[in-house]
């Protein structure tokens, strides 16, 4: 490729290449700072530097991963590749007001949270128990990945209807944010489109028809070539089998829902039969039921020798020790054991816990509560002040005001260290980014070297902790090697957690 020079560089070779000629005629040339040659090619070189940078960048236009942000987005246009937008967070918020009564919610009311961002509530009404607390949805006004809430974060009414509190808590996340497709990853979609154009029903023909189904949420698909499929669904498939082809889907990241949005359809390994209705044209794009649709595969394979699947869930617990900073220190400095009458409104510790002993008032603490209800399990609560019962040899904490998701699954309270949310969705992260396993022969198209790694490397997740504000070690410690999943099986965080 060629590359523009310098100033500098193009005024001293103009005079080396003027003395060059002068001393072949015998004659001298002044060409020292301040003498008529040096301005001459001084001027000349600031006009030819201009020309080169602007030949240097048409040359590299040329080429979509080196173009400018222009080009990308013209390369983006000829080749009917789009740039992904952002996403806005969707939440479910409690509110809490008037006792069993039905509020009305007038339309355009939104939350506000402390950075300005706006949640403009879906919800036409909310029905409040007899304890005076209801559930509403609220979806972000603008997009990115800094309109996610956390679980507990508290929003404000910009305009509280009649009846209801000023403030809602965050209860779930339902949709993470995510923030639009940077100009380097859009190049690089583009480069592989230039790679491995669809057409003839090749791998990137099955990806694109897939990826073009609007009837579910598809993020991402992973074609593999001659992988027959199942006898029954979840099966592995019998793998080197001509006339073949199986397309896995992969749907939006989890984020923080405690439900894997990327297992489209919600079964893992099923069969998604309203994408191969759409491919085999007896579906709209949209999944409406049709009879006049477009029979995008080929003739030459029939049906019962296609599938299109959900990702087959391979669950993997993440623990990893790490060292913080003094500003995100630990809560307390060793676990507690949990008493199995604890509820979710009152956490019963064994030991005394209170004010004469080891006093945890205000101190954050984390509960395992369940993958079901929260993603990892492990749920920070800012406990109380306890109060101790000699006689039993327990301490109680009152957790009516922040109630846990479900009562505590496991007997052990571990600390929490300041910065756990950043810790979470940086683990969330890295195994959002999993892609699914390949077979052996590997076949899997786009392959692990150009998108979404299979094999959870602890060295890479321990990085990725390590990423965090605060935190100045981080060790993974399960699983204690790497690990590989099945073709067509993604792993799956299940427990997360993070020790001193």
């Amino acid at each position: 490729m060629f590359i523009g020079r310098s100033r500098d560089t193009i005024r001293d070779e103009l005079l080396a290449y003027l003395r060059a000629e002068y001393t072949a005629n015998s004659r001298t040339l002044l060409t020292s700072r301040g003498s008529d040659a040096y301005l001459d090619a001084s001027a000349l070189a600031v006009v030819l530097e201009g020309l080169e940078a602007q030949a240097e960048q048409n040359a590299r236009d040329i080429l979509p991963d080196q173009a400018s942000d222009e080009a990308v987005a013209r390369h983006g246009y000829v080749y009917g590749v789009d740039r992904r937008t952002g996403v806005a967070a969707r939440h479910t918020v409690t509110v809490t007001g008037t006792p069993s009564a039905t509020i009305t919610i007038p339309s355009g009311s939104v939350f506000a949270w402390t950075d300005g961002t706006l949640y403009a509530v879906t919800s036409t009404s909310v029905t409040l128990s007899v304890g005076g607390s209801g559930v509403v949805s609220a979806s972000a006004t603008t997009t990115g990945a800094s309109t996610t809430r956390d679980v507990g974060d508290v929003l404000t009414w910009v305009s509280a209807p009649s009846g209801i509190d000023p403030t809602g808590t965050v209860a779930s996340v339902v949709t993470t944010g995510a923030d639009a497709e940077t100009v380097q990853a859009w190049a690089q979609r583009i480069v592989d489109r230039l790679r491995y154009r669809p057409g003839a029903g090749n791998a990137a023909e099955w990806r694109e028809w897939c990826l073009s189904y609007l009837g579910l949420d598809v993020r991402d698909a992973y074609v593999y070539p001659l992988l027959a499929p199942p006898v029954s669904y979840p099966g592995a498939g019998t793998a080197g089998t001509l006339g073949c082809v199986t397309v896995v889907l992969v749907g939006p990241p989890q984020g923080d829902s405690p439900s894997n949005t990327r297992l489209l359809g919600g079964s893992s390994g099923a069969l998604l039969s309203e994408v191969r209705e759409y491919i085999n044209g007896t579906r709209t794009i949209l999944g409406l039921p049709t009879s006049s649709g477009t029979q995008l595969r080929s003739v030459g394979i029939s049906t019962g020798d296609t599938s299109i699947e959900a990702i087959t869930e391979d669950t993997q617990d993440a623990f990893a020790t790490v060292t913080v900073n003094a500003a995100n220190a630990y809560g307390f400095a060793s676990p507690a054991t949990i008493h199995s009458s604890s509820t979710t409104t009152s956490l019963v510790l064994t030991g005394d816990y209170s004010a004469t002993g080891i006093d945890l008032a205000s101190k954050a603490a984390l509960v395992n509560v369940g993958t079901t209800v929260y993603r990892g399990g492990y749920y920070r609560v800012v406990l109380p002040t306890g109060t101790y019962n000699g006689g039993t040899g327990r301490t109680t904490f009152n957790l009516t005001a922040t109630p846990l998701p479900a009562n505590p699954a496991t007997l052990t309270l571990y600390p929490a260290p300041a910065n756990w949310s950043a810790l979470r969705l940086a683990a969330f992260a890295y195994f959002d980014a999993l892609g699914p396993g390949d077979t052996s022969p590997a076949a899997r198209f786009p392959a692990e070297d150009s998108s979404a790694r299979a094999t959870l490397y602890t060295q890479a997740l321990s990085a990725a902790l390590m990423a965090v504000p605060g935190v100045l070690s981080a060790e993974v410690t399960t699983p204690g090697l790497d690990v590989t999943p099945a073709a067509k099986a993604v792993l799956t965080l299940d427990l997360f957690l993070v020790s001193q």
